[in-house]
């Protein structure tokens, strides 16, 4: 029962909306309003500016740092219920509470979750994601590649089944909210060669 309800309040925690809120205080914008809609880091830096930005990096970080800090003291010994914690947490990043089921990406929660349980899975991660990035235009298309990446390279890396069912459930969740929501650096991208390439009056 202690498990279900910190796994509930990891969700509620990954919930909490930093680009939204910063953004609201800083420009007085609702981020779910500008943009793709996405709270995530890169809308947040787009529509709320550097300020709103940088905190929405450090609050998205804490969403991976909280769960496993929390799994680590009161569940010592246990990955299982370390793995559900992080993954509740990228859960609510990506389908907040708060923003009745809208979010962000958990792209960077999800790295720094990567990051702090196998510091040699993360590293090998990023090498096939800029690998994959510089052969391929498209950034929904990389995603979706980086997303087989996942579970298969954390279980090269970790032969651990916990952690690769972590890394299967984290891929499924991306692949959902990449088909679900706009990409930001699709929609940008596109947007500045609109803005380039349009007629000087």
């Amino acid at each position: 029962m202690d498990a279900i309800l910190f796994a509930l309040l990891s969700y509620l925690y990954g919930s909490i909306p930093f680009g939204y809120i910063a953004t609201y205080i800083i420009k007085g914008k609702r981020l779910t309003e500008e943009g793709t809609g996405n709270v995530g880091v890169t809308n947040t830096f787009k529509v709320g500016g550097t300020g709103a930005g940088i905190i929405t990096i450090l609050g998205e970080i804490s969403k991976a740092i909280v769960p496993i800090v929390t799994a680590k003291t009161l569940f010592p010994g246990s990955q299982l219920i370390t793995f559900l914690f992080v993954f509740c947490a990228l859960v609510g990043t990506s389908f907040s509470a708060f923003l009745k089921g809208k979010g962000g990406k958990g792209s960077t929660a999800a790295f720094w979750s990567i990051f702090l349980l196998s510091r040699n899975a993360c590293f090998i991660l990023l090498g096939t994601w800029i690998i994959l990035a510089l052969l391929a235009r498209s950034s929904v298309h990389i995603k979706k590649l980086q997303l087989i990446c996942i579970p298969c390279v954390i279980y090269l890396v970790e032969r651990n089944l916990a952690f690769t069912l972590f890394g299967v459930l984290t891929s499924v969740l991306f692949f959902i909210t990449t088909y679900w929501r706009k990409d930001d650096f699709s929609y940008y991208n596109i947007l500045s060669q609109k803005r380039s390439s349009a007629p000087v009056p």
